[in-house]
């Protein structure tokens, strides 16, 4: 019955010090993973240097100073306020869109690609966002086509060699956008 008794108080002992050990463990554990987060490398925070700005000489109309901590006697930072509609090609967002490219006057045939027409200018968008996602740009045209109604072009160009049109044909194929070749006369 000794035997027993001791068997029992050993289990307990054991049991004591595996909660104190693990205990200990998840204390260190715990330690060295807060000093990581507080002193190790921080990938998401920028150090950007601000160069000086000039004074400015009369308040901004569309703009309210904003004090932002930072040293004491700074001046406060203007934000300025933007207007969605106003930003925005026409004053409205149901208007054609607008190229961001300066217009060109073309010396020649110049060649494009169009990538799609669609009667919902919705469809148009998306296809332009989703070339300008892959670093593409491209242009919506309105095109009234009488009989059949009006349709939303989606064109990339001008490109001024057959060999550069078909280079984007080409990267336009591997991301599954298949493309029309179409000439602009001046």
């Amino acid at each position: 019955m000794s035997s027993q008794i001791s068997f029992r108080h050993a289990q307990r002992g054991s049991t004591a010090s595996g909660l104190l050990v693990g205990l200990l463990i998840g204390v260190l554990i715990a330690a060295g993973v807060a000093l990581y987060i507080n002193f190790g490398p921080k990938p998401f925070v920028t150090k950007v240097e601000q160069a000086p700005r000039p004074a400015a000489s009369a308040p901004a109309a569309q703009s309210a100073p904003i004090a932002l901590p930072g040293k004491p006697g700074d001046a406060p930072v203007e934000k300025p306020k933007y207007d969605f509609y106003k930003i925005l090609p026409g004053g409205e967002a149901a208007s054609a869109p607008v190229s961001n490219k300066p217009a060109e006057a073309p010396a020649a045939d110049k060649i494009f690609l169009q990538a799609g027409a669609f009667q919902n200018p919705s469809d148009a968008d998306n296809l332009k966002a989703r070339l300008a996602l892959l670093g593409i740009e491209s242009n919506v045209q309105r095109v009234d086509l009488s009989e059949k109604g009006i349709f939303y072009r989606v064109r990339l160009g001008g490109f001024a060699t057959p060999d550069a049109a078909d280079a984007m044909r080409a990267r336009l194929l591997t991301e599954g956008i298949e493309a029309s070749v179409v000439k602009a006369k001046p």
